[in-house]
């Protein structure tokens, strides 16, 4: 046993002396690597528009997630959302991935509204009607053209706006309002869309269109205007002669066109929500 001892005793010394043994110049030796000094510049992203806004947002949007497939998005909000503004810029996409600007006029309804498309060249020339359907119980998407030439029936535009629209509305409910050319391709889409369920035109211009396509549109209510010294006035007498479902047409002495009408006879503004509202009680 004693010597079992001395035996630990002299392999521990011996062990100890090894740790000590200076290095040769033969063993490597170990040196810290080297460590990475930390960025003197901080660039902290700062969200400057709603989450809803960005370019892709039907990723995370729960909205989209609960769509059926192909379905399409509900127009998206541009910046940030300011409570209690009528007006709210948005954007649509177009099939081709054209993002299209526009207004929306959301009505403050509990129930889902009936809904109106307005479409014009200028969709700032329709004055104050797309607020006051609002206050009547209306949810407005006013919308034109994408400005490139093309119409938004061969871009299919149109399809995509009513799609959208269609989204935040009653589907059951929707009108489209179209004036001048946006006329004929309200004309033309609402031919060819079963979501359109009236139409309101204003100084239609296309004479070939007007009588193909009401008659694919017929029998749904169709409110006619036009200025009798405007060329869109035959145009609008063709209409009338087609419709085969209700009809009302405001002729108006004047060659003004379009929603230029609205100032020309401030009444007209008054007869379209009459009437859109007897189309929806």
């Amino acid at each position: 046993m004693i010597a079992m001892r001395r035996f630990i005793f002299v392999l521990l010394i011996l062990l100890a002396a090894c740790d000590n043994i200076a290095p040769t110049a033969d063993a490597p030796t170990r040196t810290p690597a080297p460590s990475l000094e930390a960025s003197p510049v901080v660039r902290p992203y700062a969200q400057e528009r709603e989450p809803t806004a960005f370019i892709n947002a039907g990723v995370n949007d729960p909205t989209a997630a609960s769509l059926p497939r192909d379905s399409e998005l509900p127009p998206l909000p541009e910046g940030t959302i300011i409570p209690g503004e009528s007006r709210q810029p948005i954007s649509v996409t177009a099939p081709d991935g054209t993002v299209m600007q526009g207004d929306l006029y959301t009505a403050a309804v509990v129930e889902r509204p009936p809904g109106i498309l307005m479409l014009a060249p200028d969709r700032t020339a329709w004055l104050d009607l797309p607020l006051r359907l609002q206050a009547r119980g209306f949810t407005v998407l006013a919308m034109n053209g994408r400005g490139d030439g093309r119409s938004n029936l061969a871009t299919g535009d149109f399809g995509s706006m009513l799609e959208a629209l269609s989204q935040l509305v009653d589907p059951g409910r929707i009108a489209v309002i179209g004036a001048e050319q946006s006329a004929d391709e309200s004309l033309g889409g609402c031919a060819a869309e079963q979501l359109c369920d009236a139409l309101v035109l204003i100084s239609p211009l296309d004479q070939t269109l007007s009588s193909s396509a009401i008659l694919r549109y017929n029998p749904r209510p169709l409110f006619v205007a036009a200025g009798t010294g405007d060329s869109a006035f035959s145009v609008a007498q063709t209409l009338s002669n087609n419709a085969r479902g209700e009809l009302q047409f405001d002729w108006i002495e004047s060659s003004s066109r379009g929603a230029a009408l609205l100032l020309v006879r401030p009444a007209l503004g008054d007869s379209i929500i009459e009437w859109l509202q007897a189309q929806f009680p």
